[in-house]
């Protein structure tokens, strides 16, 4: 048994470098072959001019970057995902302990109701016994009436599920509303919930099979961002290009080896005396409380793992100044969470260690490197010894690059819905960009914004 799974780990190895000696001789090669469809297909034929060292030297960096990325680095993960999902063990089910739903909300009227209708469903498929708690914090709209009614509703047709509506006279937090939930909860699973979210009918059994067959502390699973109707809108649609590849891929490769950063607010499934020692011992502050909360679990020794057959429908947002408020949130509390609360992590040698560097070098120093070639492009051009010449080869590299995405996206889109039809998505992957765009701008902001002490804040102040 032991030579088996070394064996198996050493293929994975070699797997490993697959990718990465693809991404290499895309850089060595294809500058070649960009050339010959030059002369070949476009009849252009250039005469040889020296080229400026530095010219040169930036244009090889910054090819040989997003090669890396695109090929080296995405393929990579890819493996790592396709590895996971093949590791996971059956989802049996011994045992069915007591599941509680704790669904913090504050200001939810328009969603909570079809949250709460959500959770009961998938309770009808769980053998075990459930109770639902939701917890209004301080809203100022019929948030507490609207849950309380849809509590009722649905015991009328599912009786033996407990439900009940705690109300805070204030707004304390989110923190707050999920430690007030936790303290009041009975089983010995605890299921965190945002109110603006709802689960498959499935999620519940497949969450604690999962958890019980693999030896979780803690488990997540995959989130479709929706705008609650048509889901036409373009925010909207670039998200869901931005989760399958973030979710699918990213974080599936993670729980190969129980180092899954987030386990997200919108599917949560958490060990009761687990989370409770947490929310007890600590002083869970940062605005991004899910990250905090890994984070301090894989610092106590806690595996977290990722299930990709369990789905919550969450609300995304449908605006730049919605968008630009969460990108905000999430960017500053990962610096909170990384640099302060939780620095040591960045030290320690594990893999847990490997991924928070690998985002800091790729997706804040990769902001960097964004910045830089937007920058340096006009330079690139006016420098470059043929300019038409080098306008055929951005010609030619953008359509590669375009092809090179389009298939890491449809892997992460058919990982992601295996058992839905969302192919119409890859033609929004030319358009995918403004979404990186967005999130390049927002972690330059709230790197400059940390650097002066904003900790970051869930609600803009007035």
């Amino acid at each position: 048994m032991k030579y088996r799974y070394s064996l198996r780990h050493r293929i994975r190895y070699v797997a490993f470098c697959i990718p990465l000696i693809l991404a290499f001789l895309s850089w060595a090669y294809f500058p070649a072959f960009a050339n010959w469809i030059i002369t070949n297909l476009f009849g252009y034929h250039t005469v040889s001019q020296q080229a400026n060292v530095f010219w040169l030297a930036a244009v090889q960096f910054f090819y040989g970057w997003y090669t890396f990325l695109a090929i080296g680095v995405a393929g990579v993960f890819t493996l790592a995902a396709t590895f996971a999902r093949l590791e996971q063990y059956e989802n049996k089910m011994p045992q069915y302990p007591m599941v509680s739903f704790v669904v913090p909300a504050y200001n939810e009227e328009g969603n909570v109701a079809r949250c709460i209708q959500s959770l009961f469903r998938c309770t009808e498929k769980y053998l075990g016994q459930c109770e639902i708690i939701v917890v209004d914090d301080g809203s100022r709209d019929y948030t507490y009436e609207v849950a309380w009614s849809a509590i009722e509703l649905n015991r009328r047709r599912n009786p033996s599920v407990r439900g009940k509506v705690v109300r805070h006279s204030a707004n304390l937090g989110k923190v707050q509303a999920i430690k007030t939930g936790v303290d009041r909860a009975l089983g010995s699973l605890i299921a965190v919930v945002d109110a603006d979210s709802w689960w498959r009918p499935d999620t519940l059994k497949s969450l604690v099979g999962y958890m019980l067959s693999n030896g979780k502390k803690a488990v997540t699973g995959y989130i479709h961002p929706t705008d609650g109707a048509s889901e036409l809108d373009s925010y909207v649609l670039l998200q869901q290009l931005e989760y399958s590849q973030g979710l699918s891929i990213i974080r599936q490769a993670q729980s190969l080896s129980n180092n899954v950063l987030v386990v997200s607010g919108a599917l949560s499934l958490y060990d009761a005396n687990v989370l409770r020692n947490i929310l007890d011992e600590r002083n869970v502050r940062s605005v991004t409380e899910d990250l905090e909360i890994a984070l301090e679990m894989h610092r106590r020794g806690e595996k977290i793992g990722y299930t990709h057959s369990a789905v919550s429908i969450s609300v995304a947002p449908v605006s730049f100044r919605s968008l630009w408020r969460q990108r905000l949130r999430w960017f500053t509390g990962w610096l909170h969470n990384t640099l302060k609360i939780h620095r040591e992590m960045l030290m320690k040698k594990s893999w847990l260690s490997l991924f928070l560097w690998y985002c800091y070098i790729f997706e804040y120093g990769g902001t960097i490197v964004d910045l830089a070639a937007l920058a340096a492009f006009p330079l690139v051009f006016w420098f470059a010894p043929d300019h038409i010449l080098f306008i055929f080869g951005l010609f030619i590299y953008g359509l590669y690059s375009l092809f090179i995405g389009l298939i890491n996206q449809s892997i992460a889109l058919k990982y992601a819905y295996s058992e839905h039809n969302y192919k119409s998505l890859l033609f929004y992957t030319p358009f995918y960009p403004i979404l990186r765009l967005i999130n390049i701008a927002a972690r330059l902001v709230s790197s400059v914004k940390y650097i002066f002490g904003d900790n970051g804040s869930w609600y803009t102040k007035k």
